[in-house]
């Protein structure tokens, strides 16, 4: 269907769904996880918008956050975790390649390679080092 994403959870995320789902009101299998909660329904766009800004100004979060932010946060970070450019582009929808590339670029994936081989050569750091702080505590216990 037009819009629907294949994505890839963890055991301990779909746990968590599955406790959050199982605690609501509306468990049909045409039910959403995040239903509406006084109607079961999808949410409105107004509808969650109103209740995600009060949701970022309880959690002390003054600047507006864009709906889209969501979405490319979520898109950043799989690609920082590692995950594959054509599992990035998939989960994402997009067409081309060139779009994806936004997202691993953000992530630092197109460097990672580069900032691995560098740390190795000049501090003797392993792959799994992948940031600054680690790769000087390595460096200095090693």
């Amino acid at each position: 269907m037009e819009g629907e994403r294949l994505i890839a959870l963890p055991p301990a995320l779909v746990d968590e769904l599955m406790a959050h789902y199982q605690s609501s009101s509306y468990r049909a299998d045409t039910d959403y996880v995040f239903a509406h909660p006084t109607t079961g329904s999808a949410w409105d766009a107004d509808e969650f918008r109103r209740t995600l800004d009060a949701a970022l100004a309880k959690a002390g979060i003054a600047d507006r956050v864009r709906l889209h932010d969501l979405r490319h946060a979520a898109l950043t970070n799989l690609a920082a975790a590692g995950a594959s450019p054509i599992a990035v582009m998939a989960t994402a929808g997009h067409r081309s390649m060139q779009t994806t590339k936004q997202y691993l670029h953000l992530a630092g994936v197109s460097l990672r390679d580069d900032a691995d081989a560098l740390s190795r050569r000049l501090l003797g750091v392993p792959d799994s080092c992948t940031n600054t702080a680690q790769a000087v505590q390595a460096s200095q216990t090693g």
